[in-house]
C-alpha cells in the first residue's frame, strides 16, 4: 500500500479539496493496491456517508456443489459485486460457504450507488495462498468462477444451487485417479508453463525434422546423424574421457543401485551374500515395436563397489504378443561369455531405463500415485493449515499431467501416436493401475543404504531427516488449527480412499520367486488394516476416521506430508537429473527389437529410426524443464523454514555429489 493512500484511509489527507471527478479518477487509480475491506471505506467517505450507517437489508445466499457428484463444497471464499456499465463493479460484501456448501451474505443495496439497483455478481476464490517475495510476506488468491446473478434486484435474492466443475474425477479413465482437464480451477505458473512450452517446441521440431526425412527415405538419418541432433549426455562425454567405462561392470552396478531408476535389490534365496534385480513380461500384450524379455540380474558387493556376475534372459518365441506366450529356453550370461556378456547388459539397461523405468518409476510412482493425493487434496483443503504446507510441492501435479496427457498421449495429436502401433505395450496403463496398487504412505521411508557407495539411499534419508524435521516443527506451530478443521483431513482421507485402486500384492511386472528382499522400506509392509469399498480392498489406507483426531491420526497426516513432499520434490527431482544422463544415448539404453542380442553398431535390434527421434526429443523436451526449485523459489511460495534446514545440511549433500540447486519444489515436469 503507497504512503499515500495510507494517509487518505487514517484521515490525515482530506478528500473534501478534490472535485468528484477528481475523486473518482484518485480512486481507480488506486484500486489495485487495496483490500475489498479498505476500498468499501474509501468509497464512503468519498461519498460523504459514514461507515457506521450502512445498512445491510438484504442478503444473497445460495449453495455450491461439485457438478459431477452434487457433493457440498466447504470453505470456498465469496465475495458479492454490484456490476456496473463499462465495467465498473461495486463491492457489497463476503463470507465463505459453509460445510453443507450454504452461504448468505448481508449487503446494503445503497452501495451499488445513488438511484442504481444491483446487478449482483458472485465471485468464487480458492482460499489466499502465502507467498515470500523479496523477503515481504504478502497473499495471493485465485479466482476460481464468476457467476452472474439477476439485474436490478429488489429484496432477498437467491442464487439457487451453483454447479462448479471443481477438480471433478475424469470418468473417461476408469484405471486409476485422473483429474478432468476442464475442472482444473488454477493456472499452471505462467513461466513454468512458458519454459515448458518452448522445450516441447525445440525438440519438437528437431524430431519432426527427422521424422519427416525418413518418411522420404526410410535409410535416412543415420542413427548418429539422430544422436547428433540432440545435445550430448553424460554417457557420450564419458566415453570419450575413459573409453569403454561406461559399459563395464562396474558403471552398469553404480548405476543399478544409484541411476536413473535405481533398483531395491533382493537377497537370492540360494547365496543371501548376493543381490538380485528381475522383470517379467509375460503378462504384457505386445505390439511386436519392442522385445520384453525377462531377465534376473545377480550381483556380488566387491570392495564396497556392486558388480554384476550372472545374466538371465528369457525371450518369448517368435511372433508371440500375446499374454502368457510360450518361451523359449532361458539363456544365462557372465563376464567370462565377452561379448555376448556385454549384449545382456544392454538388454537388461533397455528394459530397466526405457519401459521399467519411465512408466513404473516415472508415471505410476511420480506422476500419477501424486495426482491421487492432489486431486482429494484440491477437492477437500482449504481452511487447515496443511492447505499452505503442501500447495507449494503439489500445486502442479494435475497440471503436468493434463499436458503430458496431450503431448504424449492423445490419440490424434500425441507424439506416441506418430508411433502406430503404440511403441510402448498396450498395458502400460494398466501396468500403472497395478503399480499404483502396491503404492501406500503407511509406514514409508527410504531405503536403508546397501553399502558406502549407496549414495542414492544415503542422500534419501538425508532429506527424509530434513523433512521430519520441517512436518514436526509446522504442526507443533499449527497442531491447534490443524485439529480444529479435521473434518476437512476427514473428507480429504475418505476421498482418498474411495478413489483409490485395489491393492496387490504385486504390481503386472513382478513375480514371486523366493528371493527376499534387502530391506522393507519403500515395499509395502504394514499391519495397519485396509479398507474395503464394494468389494475392493483400497491400496491407499485412511489417515483418519474420525472428525476429531486420535495422536496416531495426527501422526498419520504428519507421515501423509512427508510421503507427498519426497516423492513430489526428492524423487522426482532425482529421476529427472539421471534422466538425459542415461537415457540420452541410443546405443546405451535406447528400446529393442529383433531379439535384442546384437551389437551396438547391429542396427537390425534397434527399434527404428523414427522411434529413436522420438525417445531421444520426448527425453529431451520434458527433462530439460529448468523452474521450480527449491532454493531458487521462483514463486516464492516454499516456506522459509525447509529451505534453511535444507541450506543447514549442504555440506552433507555435497559431500554426497548432490548439487542442491537442482532440488526441485514441486512436481510439475
Amino acid at each position: 500500500m503507497t504512503s499515500f493512500l495510507q494517509r487518505i484511509i487514517t484521515g490525515e489527507v482530506s478528500l473534501e479539496e478534490y472535485s468528484d471527478t477528481e475523486k473518482e479518477r484518485l480512486l481507480y487509480k488506486l484500486l489495485s493496491d487495496l483490500p475489498s475491506s479498505s476500498i468499501l471505506k474509501i468509497k464512503q467517505f468519498i461519498k460523504g456517508s459514514n461507515h457506521d450507517t450502512i445498512t445491510k437489508s438484504q442478503r444473497a445466499f445460495g449453495k455450491i456443489v461439485h457438478r459431477d457428484s452434487l457433493i457440498p463444497i466447504p470453505n470456498l471464499s465469496l465475495e458479492l459485486w454490484d456490476r456496473d456499465p463499462f465495467g465498473g463493479k461495486d463491492y457489497l460484501g463476503s463470507t465463505e460457504t459453509d460445510e453443507s456448501g450454504n452461504f448468505e451474505i448481508l449487503y446494503d443495496p445503497k452501495l451499488a450507488g445513488f438511484g442504481d439497483l444491483p446487478d449482483l455478481q458472485l465471485k468464487i476464490f480458492d482460499p489466499p495462498q502465502t507467498v515470500y517475495i523479496d523477503g515481504k510476506k504478502s497473499q495471493v488468491r485465485n479466482l476460481i468462477e464468476v457467476k452472474n446473478g439477476s439485474d436490478n434486484v429488489i429484496g432477498d435474492y437467491d442464487f439457487g444451487v451453483v454447479q462448479i466443475l471443481y477438480y471433478e474425477y475424469d470418468s473417461e479413465y476408469k484405471l486409476f485417479p485422473y483429474s478432468l482437464p476442464d475442472s482444473i480451477r488454477h493456472d499452471f505458473t505462467p513461466e513454468a508453463e512458458v519454459i515448458t512450452t518452448k522445450s516441447v517446441a525445440k525438440y519438437g521440431l528437431v524430431m519432426d525434422a527427422l521424422i519427416q526425412r525418413n518418411r522420404r527415405n526410410p535409410n535416412e538419418p543415420s542413427y548418429d546423424e539422430i544422436q547428433k541432433s540432440f545435445p550430448e549426455t553424460l554417457t557420450l562425454i564419458l566415453e570419450k574421457e575413459r573409453p569403454g567405462y561406461t559399459r563395464s561392470d562396474e558403471f552398469f552396478g553404480e548405476k543399478m543401485l544409484n541411476g536413473f531408476n535405481p533398483v531395491i535389490f533382493k537377497k537370492d534365496k540360494n547365496n543371501p551374500s548376493l543381490y538380485t534385480t528381475a522383470f517379467n513380461g509375460d503378462k504384457f500384450t505386445l505390439t511386436g515395436k519392442i522385445d520384453l524379455p525377462n531377465y534376473k540380474v545377480k550381483f556380488e558387493l566387491k570392495d564396497g563397489k556392486l558388480l554384476p556376475i550372472e545374466i538371465t534372459l528369457q525371450f518369448r518365441e517368435d511372433n508371440c504378443l500375446q499374454p502368457n506366450s510360450p518361451l523359449k529356453a532361458p539363456q544365462t550370461y557372465t563376464p567370462a561369455d565377452g561379448k555376448k556378456w556385454l549384449q545382456a547388459k544392454r538388454v537388461v539397461r533397455a528394459t530397466h531405463l526405457g519401459v521399467l523405468g519411465e512408466v513404473k518409476g516415472h508415471l505410476a510412482q511420480c506422476h500419477f500415485n501424486m495426482e491421487q493425493y492432489a486431486i482429494a487434496f484440491f477437492r477437500n483443503i482449504r481452511k487447515n493449515p496443511i492447505r499452505g504446507f503442501l500447495y507449494p510441492h503439489i500445486k502442479e501435479v494435475v497440471h503436468i499431467n493434463k499436458f503430458g496427457r496431450k503431448i504424449l498421449m492423445d490419440p490424434k495429436e500425441g507424439f506416441f501416436a506418430k508411433l502406430e502401433p503404440m511403441l510402448i505395450n498396450p498395458d502400460m496403463l494398466q501396468w500403472v493401475r497395478t503399480s499404483m496398487g502396491t503404492y501406500d504412505w503407511t509406514d514409508w521411508q527410504p531405503r536403508k543404504p546397501l553399502s558406502e557407495n549407496h549414495t542414492f539411499a544415503k542422500l534419501g534419508n538425508l532429506y527424509w531427516d530434513i523433512l521430519t524435521t520441517h512436518v514436526d516443527s509446522f504442526f507443533a506451530t499449527h497442531q491447534e488449527e490443524i485439529v480444529n478443521n479435521w473434518s476437512e483431513i476427514l473428507n480429504f482421507s475418505n476421498e482418498l480412499v474411495q478413489n483409490s485402486v485395489p491393492y496387490l500384492p504385486l504390481s503386472l511386472e513382478q513375480v514371486d520367486d523366493g528371493d527376499q528382499w534387502y530391506d522393507l522400506n519403500e515395499i509395502e509392509h504394514s499391519s495397519n488394516p485396509r479398507q474395503e469399498i464394494n468389494g475392493e480392498l483400497k491400496a491407499v489406507r485412511p489417515i483418519t476416521a474420525s472428525a476429531q483426531p486420535t495422536e496416531q491420526e495426527i501422526a498419520n497426516l504428519k507421515q501423509v506430508c512427508k510421503y507427498v513432499i519426497y516423492q513430489c520434490t526428492f524423487w522426482h527431482s532425482w529421476i529427472h537429473n539421471e534422466h538425459n544422463p542415461e537415457f540420452g544415448e541410443l546405443k546405451y539404453g535406447d528400446l529393442l527389437t529383433n531379439g535384442s542380442m546384437g551389437d551396438e553398431d547391429d542396427e537390425s535390434v534397434l527399434p527404428g529410426r523414427q522411434t529413436a527421434s522420438i525417445i531421444l526429443a520426448v527425453s529431451h523436451m520434458l527433462t530439460n524443464f529448468k523452474y521450480g526449485y527449491i532454493l531458487k523459489n521462483e514463486d516464492g511460495d516454499v516456506p522459509p523454514d525447509l529451505i534453511e534446514l535444507i541450506q543447514s545440511k549442504k555440506a552433507e549433500f555435497e559431500q554426497l555429489g548432490f548439487d542442491l540447486t537442482n532440488l526441485r519444489s514441486r512436481l510439475n515436469s
